[in-house]
């Protein structure tokens, strides 16, 4: 701002006045003595300033003050200048407010990443050091107007307009900087409220009353009166980042974004548009009365009015980044943008996309026209004022007004004081985002050391860092210019360990130098004087030192951060700027203690899809099996940790950090399968365990990672089931069983502990019935072979003798020895058969069967499935008795590992006039789990039979 001019200046006083909750009332001299003069930052730091004294421009960080302090600091390096219309324009200033006594704090306002004696030829101008600082008060203090400002009187009467005030706040204040290529800074963030009183503005409504009278078979005449209309701006700030500073030729870039400006109308609740914390959003705005549509019907016979309400929202365009380039003499200022985008543009946009509502209390006559003809003709009234007379006002009055904030529509202004020259190595660490505890913020801070060539780390000297160069990851001077960051190695550093740390130093020059170091070892962000792991130490003669570090050993494992720094200057802590030697920042991994780690396979070894069954290797289409439990415990039983497989078959686990010894994987076969097979993968720490008992012997160190820990599993063989018959003396008995091998191998059948009544009672002997259906065949002799899955029916044939007394029983097992392949391991199964002379005295005889639908496996008491296989199960119930039974209750539940799959008998007449009806559940829905009822409450005659359904899916 090179000059203000009297309309500007009218207006920032009131402005100056609503932000700060004060008269302020300067004239245009006093304005333009601000806006024509610069302020010596160096001189306001410390030289001339009375009331802001720091020792180095880096303690500008620590500064609070008042606005009268800081007003009065600019005023004594004014009048050092000899600028008197300054100082004169700062003591006018000064008196409103003197009673503010709120501090700001200068390090939001302007950032000084330079040294000693770099500003002695930076500057600030007055106005735009001065209101930034008002600024920022409004924003640091909320001394939010809530006083709004009146506008020009004088340009609103030009169009008819009564009156119109402003409401401002800063939501985000400025922010000066002085650093070098990659430093940013902005300008303010503006919200702005204006409410325009149209009450004396006139619509002219012929043309609604021309479109209303055909549709309602008379004359119309209508009217619209206006009230006070609100305006809603988010003015964005513009931002700018320093592209280079070449200090050699005094040339510089510039890269600057103009402002985006949202544009509402309509109703914002006043809780919302005063809220800071976010930004104004479309949804926040509500439909707002703006003024009365009054319509007379039959010559005025009937009066009709409704309230008109509208609201809506426009947005500039997109920002454009430009880049500016500049060279001396400074200071210089540049700017982007033609001032061709103005309010106009955005009234436009805003008028187009205008949402209007008129309330529907109209009457029947014309009331149904609301939609269709009312609003859109009413929308076309207001849109129409909008754009001829709001939109100039905006133009004249709210436009020049906002450049005293640093925003224009689509337009942007940089300055440049000068390029000034300084070499210096910057720390970068981060500075922002979370620390490495992922709860903290990380803040390093960002120290430097001037550079010279005596008196470095590593084997380079450091290339000039422009600024900090801080980063997530430490690595901004590695990629930036040179990488000189060599001379420090930091290794791995496990908790509760020692390690050491080379560093390699220089100091040719004469001067002692002394190490200082530290390890962010909680990952909270900072260096604390805890942490440090190197105070004062000097080199040996081979510039050499070698720390010997203890790792604390409640380091928190994962990433970190260190810092080492090298100077003549003994004592440094993490943060003070250095006179000379090198800073290096780097990312350090810190480990806990070591975990063992154990991983691998329990699988169905049974030899399926061209395997080999039983040799601990999965292959072909063999299945790795879920939801095994896996523990791994000490060898006298104590567990370490527990796995349990995935879908897949696998685990792993970790046990206790620091454990080292034998220990015993044991994998937990479920009911129904055993362990068969063992693999240690080569791993030469397995000591060999007896075979085939699903358990591993190991001797692990406290860093072992042993992998593809493998346990085969095969399904125990089936043998189905006791059986009782009855039948006379001197007759054949035909008993049939079922067996279903469960891997391959080979498997005997035989008959032991014969129990007769006397002897020669009865014989027995074992046939095959090959077709399953009741009928024998070759007799069995020997083993026969199996694989998985195979099943084999077995009728054992019993001949009792002749003369044998009714009651007489005869009992046998029926045994079926299988030997697995290649392992030489035997799993018995056995039935117990039962033969009783005479007849059956009769009763409710319950058999239940089960076939897997899914793979069409066949009825059978005995069957096989996998996940997601439906299985049908068939109970039948028969009365063999020669009497009547009353009241039967059938119960049930669902397999283990199932769910019912929907399907399931709901009501089966048994007898003439008894039906079984399922009493459990109550309501049958797919997925249910637990018991199942079927009631049969009434007389089941002799010879009755139902067989009762349900199916289950076998869960995944």
């Amino acid at each position: 701002m090179a000059s203000v001019e009297s309309n500007e200046a009218e207006l920032l006083g009131p402005i100056l006045s609503g932000l700060l909750g004060t008269d302020v009332s300067l004239s245009v001299l006093d304005w333009n003595a601000m806006a024509g003069a610069n302020v010596d930052l160096l001189g306001l730091l410390g030289e001339n300033g009375q009331d802001v004294t720091v020792s180095d421009p880096g303690q500008i960080l620590n500064v609070d003050l008042t606005l009268l302090e800081l007003i009065e600091a600019s005023a004594a390096v004014a009048e050092a200048d000899g600028d008197t219309a300054l100082v004169n324009a700062l003591n006018a200033l000064s008196l409103p407010i003197g009673e503010l006594n709120q501090t700001i704090n200068l390090a939001d306002l302007i950032t000084v990443d330079l040294p000693q004696g770099a500003l002695a030829n930076l500057e600030l101008n007055a106005l735009d050091l001065i209101g930034g600082a008002i600024q920022l008060y409004n924003y640091e203090n909320v001394v939010t107007t809530t006083q709004p400002v009146a506008l020009n009187n004088e340009i609103l009467e030009q169009f008819g307009i009564g009156g119109a005030e402003i409401l401002l706040q800063v939501v985000e204040p400025p922010h000066f900087e002085c650093g070098g290529a990659g430093t940013q800074f902005h300008t303010s963030t503006v919200r702005a409220k204006v409410s325009v009183d149209l009450a004396d503005i006139g619509l002219d409504t012929t043309a609604l009353d021309s479109a209303l009278g055909p549709l309602v078979g008379g004359l119309v005449s209508s009217d619209i009166t206006l009230g006070d209309v609100d305006l809603y701006f988010e003015f964005g700030r513009v931002d700018g980042t320093i592209l280079s500073a070449d200090p050699e030729t005094k040339t510089a870039s510039v890269i600057l974004a103009p402002s985006a400006i949202d544009l509402f109308l309509g109703g914002i609740d006043d809780a919302v548009f005063f809220n800071r914390s976010r930004p104004i959003k479309q949804s926040d705005v509500d439909y707002a009365t703006v003024g009365q549509l009054d319509v007379s019907l039959l010559g005025g016979f009937i009066q009709e009015s409704a309230g008109i309400r509208v609201k809506s929202f426009a947005q500039s365009a997109p920002p454009t980044s430009e880049t500016l380039f500049f060279s001396p003499p400074y200071p210089q200022r540049q700017s982007i943008g033609d001032g061709a985008s103005s309010f106009s543009d955005l009234i436009g946009t805003l008028a187009r996309n205008l949402d209007v509502e008129v309330e529907d209390s109209l009457g029947n006559l014309i009331g149904p026209l609301i939609d269709t003809t009312i609003e859109p003709l009413v929308g076309d009234l207001v849109g129409g004022l909008l754009v001829e007379a709001v939109s100039p006002i905006l133009d004249l009055t709210v436009d020049p007004l906002l450049g005293f904030f640093g925003v224009g529509i689509g337009e942007a202004e940089a300055s440049v004081s000068g390029v000034t020259s300084i070499c210096t190595d910057y720390a970068d660490c981060p500075v922002s985002g979370p620390a490495p505890d992922g709860l903290a913020t990380a803040d390093y801070g960002s120290p430097f050391h001037f550079i010279y060539e005596t008196l470095y780390m590593g084997s380079t000297v450091p290339d000039t860092d422009a600024g900090p160069l801080s980063n997530a990851t430490a690595t901004g001077d590695d990629d930036s210019g040179i990488d000189d960051e060599d001379g420090v190695r930091v290794p791995p550093l496990p908790a509760g360990t020692t390690q050491s740390i080379e560093v390699s130093v220089t100091e040719s020059g004469g001067q002692i130098g002394y190490l200082q170091a530290w390890v962010d070892w909680n990952g909270d962000g900072q260096f604390a004087p805890e942490e440090q792991i190197a105070s004062d130490v000097t080199s040996q003669a081979d510039g050499v030192i070698l720390l010997q570090v203890a790792v604390p050993p409640n380091a928190r494992a994962g990433d970190s951060f260190a810092r080492f720094r090298w100077s003549s200057e003994p004592g440094l802590d993490p943060l003070q700027n250095a006179p000379d030697g090198e800073v290096e920042d780097l990312a350090v991994a810190i480990s806990g203690l070591p975990r063992p780690r154990l991983a691998g396979q329990v699988f169905e070894d049974a030899g399926s899809g061209g395997a080999t069954a039983h040799d601990g290797l999965r292959s072909g289409d063999e299945a790795g099996l879920a939801l095994i439990t896996v523990v791994v415990e000490t060898p006298d039983g104590q567990a370490l940790a527990v796995a349990v497989t995935d879908e897949h078959g696998n685990w792993s686990t970790s046990l206790p950090a620091g454990y080292g010894g034998e220990v015993v994987v044991r994998t937990l076969p479920p009911k129904g399968m055993r362990a068969i097979s063992e693999n240690n993968n080569g791993t030469p720490q397995v000591e060999p365990s007896a075979p085939n008992d699903g358990r591993i012997q190991l001797t692990l160190t406290s860093d072992s990672n042993l992998n593809g820990l493998g346990v085969g599993l095969v399904r125990e063989p089936q043998l189905s089931e006791d059986m009782l018959v009855y039948t006379q003396s001197g007759q054949i008995a035909l008993l049939s069983h079922d067996y279903v091998a469960g891997s391959s191998g080979s498997v005997m059948f035989n008959v032991e502990d014969l129990n007769l009544p006397s002897t020669g009672a009865a014989s027995v002997a074992l046939f095959i019935d090959e077709n399953c259906n009741g009928s024998t065949g070759a007799l069995v002799s020997g083993p026969l072979p199996v694989e998985t899955g195979d099943r084999i029916c077995i009728i054992s044939r019993v001949a009792t003798s002749s003369g044998l007394p009714d009651g007489a029983a005869i009992t046998y097992r029926l045994v079926a020895d299988t030997k697995l392949q290649d392992v030489g391991v035997s799993i018995r199964s056995d039935n117990i058969d039962r033969i009783i002379i005479g007849r059956e005295s009769g009763g409710l005889v319950v058999d239940k069967t089960v076939e897997n639908i899914t793979q069409s496996s066949g009825e059978s008491r005995f069957n096989s499935a996998r996940p997601g296989d439906v299985l049908l199960y068939k109970i039948r119930i028969v009365n063999t008795g020669t009497s009547a039974i009353w009241d039967v209750e059938v119960r049930d539940i669902t397999p283990p590992y199932t769910s019912l799959d929907g399907t399931i008998t709901q009501s089966l007449r048994i007898s003439d006039n008894t039906e079984c009806s399922l009493a459990l559940p109550e309501v049958v829905t797919s997925g249910y789990v637990g018991g199942l009822k079927w009631e049969c409450n009434g007389e089941v005659q002799p010879g009755a039979a139902a067989t009762l359904e349900f199916t289950a899916r076998v869960d995944n």
